[in-house]
């Protein structure tokens, strides 16, 4: 079954056009962060398969209807949030596969902080 939907998927992507966007605007904190061009054609001739990033679905989704910006909060010298955030999911994804591609790792490797007086 797990070959079979990897095929599926892909036949899928390529219909729809996904596979044909090469540079993608991750926009989601832009109003503390400048939007990342994530290139998905280079991510996918790195890891060869789909199923390494994306999770199992029978239709497209987007990251966020699943993972939520939350806000992780500190409470008695803990911190707390919800779930697997959006953040963390990008994070937990993206850093593991780059700490052991030699990608970067660095926060200011991606991320470009807007200046206080930007973010508002």
């Amino acid at each position: 079954m797990g070959r079979t939907f990897v095929i599926i998927f892909a036949v899928i992507m390529v219909a729809t056009g996904v596979l044909g966007l090469d540079v993608i605007k991750i926009e989601i904190l832009k109003n503390r962060y400048e939007g990342i061009e994530f290139t998905h054609g280079a991510h996918v001739n790195y890891v060869g398969d789909c199923s390494q990033c994306h999770h199992f679905s029978q239709e497209q989704v987007r990251c966020t209807t699943c993972h939520e910006v939350i806000n992780v909060y500190t409470y008695k010298g803990s911190k707390r949030g919800a779930g697997i955030g959006l953040k963390g999911a990008y994070h937990g994804l993206c850093l593991g596969c780059h700490k052991e591609m030699g990608g970067p790792i660095g926060c200011e490797d991606c991320h470009v902080r807007k200046r206080v007086n930007q973010a508002r």
